[in-house]
């Protein structure tokens, strides 16, 4: 049986073709929204911000789950482990730089870098420009569920990735048998290097590569840690595509007023 339920991958494939509308879409509305302001700086940061992140988001998403689709069983080859994670990474630093691009529209827009402290206090989860807000966003980025995203997922990831251990895929699951199986092979590609037997490695090599099961996961150290913890990437990824969705529509109706 695989990672996912036959439920939940029906619902992944619903998901998947949705929020890449949705994100299309919000990035129509955002160019709509710069094409109206009179200050360039707020314009910019709609346009070549906001718009080239949520591109961004949207081709990842579609090349993750083209490459490594949720119900695959066969374990990741090494070209597409790297291949996934740089999309990984580019998916995960641009969600965080979108919501702080919606900011700096903000800011600019309502002239209020000075008032907030400086640039330093720029952001949307950062309480200096949340007080600015009008009601509903702030209510929105305050409230327990987005709070949580962003404190127990969202900033935890994205440090890691930015500053100490990008995030990683683990090309496969392994039971106790296939672990015992893999050191087998190590210690006979040992072998055939010392015997020059370039046929029997190559076959250890592909022995290797198939053994285990595929495991949709990703995560940013091996230490045990709270913010360290494996996550399902499939669900994960669509959730934070959604937010995106759900937020950016809230941001472009109310962003026009200030508290």
């Amino acid at each position: 049986m695989g990672a996912y339920s036959a439920e939940l991958l029906r619902q992944l494939s619903r998901q998947r073709e949705q929020v890449a509308r949705e994100l299309q879409l919000l990035s129509f509305e955002g160019l709509k929204q710069s094409q109206t302001l009179k200050i360039d700086r707020a314009r910019i940061y709609l346009q070549h911000g906001v718009g080239r992140r949520i591109a961004v988001l949207r081709q990842s998403l579609k090349h993750i789950f083209d490459v490594f689709p949720p119900g695959r069983k066969l374990p990741l080859n090494r070209d597409e482990v790297v291949d996934i994670q740089i999309h990984l990474h580019a998916f995960v630093i641009n969600l965080s730089g979108v919501f702080d691009n919606w900011a700096w529209a903000f800011v600019c827009r309502h002239e209020l870098e000075k008032a907030i402290g400086g640039h330093r206090n720029v952001g949307s989860f950062k309480t200096e420009t949340q007080r600015f807000l009008p009601a509903p966003l702030r209510e929105y980025l305050t409230g327990k569920e987005i709070a949580a995203w962003q404190n127990n997922y969202l900033r935890g990831y994205r440090d890691a990735l930015a500053h100490r251990i990008p995030l990683y895929v683990p090309p496969a699951s392994w039971t106790g048998a296939d672990t015992k199986r893999y050191e087998e092979l190590e210690q006979q590609k040992a072998e055939c290097i010392q015997q020059q037997d370039w046929a029997r490695l190559d076959a250890a090599w592909a022995e290797q590569d198939a053994i285990g099961t595929a495991c949709p996961t990703f995560l940013h150290e091996y230490s045990i840690g709270a913010d360290a913890r494996p996550v399902f990437m499939h669900p994960q990824l669509i959730c934070d595509a959604m937010t995106v969705v759900d937020f950016g529509r809230r941001f472009y109706a109310a962003w026009h007023e200030r508290s």
